[in-house]
């Protein structure tokens, strides 16, 4: 058993080409705004999750086989990775006071953190403002979670979460609301009752808004993280792929990042950046090191293809694009002294959802220089 890739090589081949799922295998989480769709695995010190759906999952020449207490990666017919499920967390077979089952509350996230779409809905899921590659409606179009989800519900969750299964931070996010700053204090309010009830770091998500005061206001709440999503660095990619969050220019979020540092601080702010909407590797590479030499960490991750969405059978990149991609931010991280270790709480922090942590650790990068 074994294969001639690195780890965080094969890393990078499983959420590339995804994994087919055989029979006894369980179907992952479907849905949703965060890694939908995937299932989550860990590789020695790593974690990560990968697509089990789409025509690149289906067509894969990768499989996942369970044998008992044992999950083998198979290619071509030939092991040539064991990896250990992320087994399903035992909070997940609670209610809450008022009768809702805690999975429709939170999800875990990885091993260890506990992650909610507070806010369901999205004022742009219909119509031509949608994100294409969103699938923030879906898990509630199939009953699998609730539309909006209380402080009061969600430290509950987190309480437990804590207590039976381990979880060591919480990632809140949400559909943009029609007044985004409403959405955006709902989360705060909503990570204040959690770090009252269980002491917790807590990472939430939103658009950047013009208000300077929302930065403090929320790390009064308790907020440690904040992550503000750009997705991509070419306004005419976000035109086409996000249409309606690409009327906040890319200076804005700027701006935003800028605003957030001053309060959270360098490493506690992060966007996210999705490879494969047919941006430039340059203009990504260079848009990289604009965040993270002002202390925010662009968490690289390769497009995942969602069901019901219209991106729902669009390949992800290609494993070396991702790998190049990889290694070059990883070098300028460590250049200016980021780190995913060293995020409080959130999407970095958990990492799952992209190989970069890896190639961090490992030090990948330096094959190049």
């Amino acid at each position: 058993m074994g294969s001639s890739l690195k780890p965080e090589e094969l890393m990078v081949e499983l959420q590339s080409k995804g994994v087919r799922l055989e029979q006894g295998s369980g179907k992952g989480r479907q849905g949703g705004a965060g890694p939908a769709n995937g299932k989550g695995m860990v590789f020695g010190n790593y974690q990560i999750t990968v697509p089990t759906s789409g025509e690149c999952a289906t067509n894969s020449e990768y499989s996942l086989h369970e044998d008992g207490e044992h999950a083998l990666i198979y290619k071509d017919g030939e092991v040539v990775s064991e990896v250990e499920l992320i087994a399903t967390p035992r909070f997940y077979e609670l209610h809450t006071e008022d009768g809702v089952p805690y999975h429709k509350i939170a999800l875990l996230h990885g091993r260890d953190c506990l992650a909610s779409t507070v806010i369901q809905t999205c004022s742009r899921w219909h119509g031509e403002e949608r994100c294409q590659f969103c699938g923030i409606g879906t898990s509630l179009n199939d009953e699998n979670t609730v539309p909006v989800k209380t402080p009061k519900q969600l430290a509950e969750v987190a309480e437990a979460a804590q207590r039976l299964d381990g979880v060591t931070h919480v990632t809140l996010t949400a559909g943009t609301t029609v007044n985004p700053l409403y959405g955006i204090k709902h989360l705060g309010d909503c990570a204040g009752a959690i770090k009252e009830a269980t002491g917790l770091p807590v990472h939430i998500q939103f658009e950047p808004v013009d208000d300077p005061d929302i930065y403090r206001h929320l790390k009064e709440c308790g907020v440690d993280t904040v992550g503000m999503h750009l997705e991509s660095f070419d306004q005419k990619v976000r035109e086409r792929i996000t249409p309606g969050k690409a009327r906040i220019s890319i200076e804005e979020y700027f701006k935003g990042f800028a605003g957030a540092v001053k309060v959270f601080g360098r490493n506690q702010v992060s966007t996210y950046i999705i490879i494969g909407l047919g941006e430039s590797l340059a203009d990504t590479l260079a848009g990289c090191t604009r965040c993270i030499e002002m202390g925010v960490y662009p968490f690289v991750v390769p497009l995942r293809p969602v069901k019901e969405t219209p991106f729902a059978n669009i390949a992800p990149p290609v494993p070396k694009t991702m790998a190049e991609i990889y290694r070059e931010v990883a070098r300028s991280l460590a250049d200016h002294r980021l780190s995913a270790a060293d995020s409080k709480a959130g999407c970095v922090r958990c990492g799952a959802c992209s190989v970069l942590p890896a190639f961090e650790r490992k030090k990948t990068w330096l094959s190049m220089s």
